[in-house]
């Protein structure tokens, strides 16, 4: 009894193993596509790694379920007396326009991106343009993921996952 529930076991992982491994094929790795009007901000990252792709300001990455376009970035000062940045420390942001190119709905927010300033994260911070969205297909939107990074920040990269199985990432470089 012992050695069939051991051999039902095995043929179960291996079942789940393969399942995972031809699911995991880059047939879909992102893209990123440059627009040759806009001069681009930044250059390779410093944490490049295999799967993972840079982005640029005016380049446009595809996932292939879905596009977002990197519009814009920049300091932001239009904060109050009520939600300046800390001493030492400044706002940025990233402005994004997503589209959904799949067959089924495409959710993006500013919970989608974690920021890096000189690689240690770094907080978010909330206003009311923030991207935030369920696109069905064909529809887009476009909106902003703002983060309070030092002020003497040398590198500052604003990273989406592209792949939750392969851990793949696209970094958009601010600095």
């Amino acid at each position: 009894m012992k050695k069939i529930l051991s051999i039902l076991l095995a043929v179960c992982m291996l079942s789940t193993f393969a399942f995972f491994a031809i699911g995991s094929g880059d047939d879909d790795s992102p893209v990123v596509e440059s627009n040759e009007n806009v001069e681009n901000a930044g250059g390779e990252s410093a944490t490049q790694k295999p799967g993972n792709v840079t982005v640029n300001v005016g380049e446009k990455l595809n996932t292939g379920n879905a596009e977002i376009v990197y519009n814009e970035c920049g300091d932001w000062t239009g904060y109050n007396q009520y939600s300046k940045p800390k001493d030492g420390y400044k706002y940025v942001y990233i402005d994004l326009t997503a589209k959904n190119n799949g067959d089924s709905d495409f959710l993006i927010s500013y919970f989608s991106f974690n920021c890096y300033a000189d690689g240690v994260a770094v907080d978010q911070h909330y206003e009311n343009d923030g991207i935030s969205a369920t696109l069905s297909t064909g529809r887009s939107t476009t909106g902003r993921v703002y983060f309070e990074v030092p002020k003497d920040a040398e590198s500052i990269e604003v990273e989406y996952t592209t792949d939750y199985w392969d851990n793949n990432k696209a970094i958009f470089v601010i600095k």
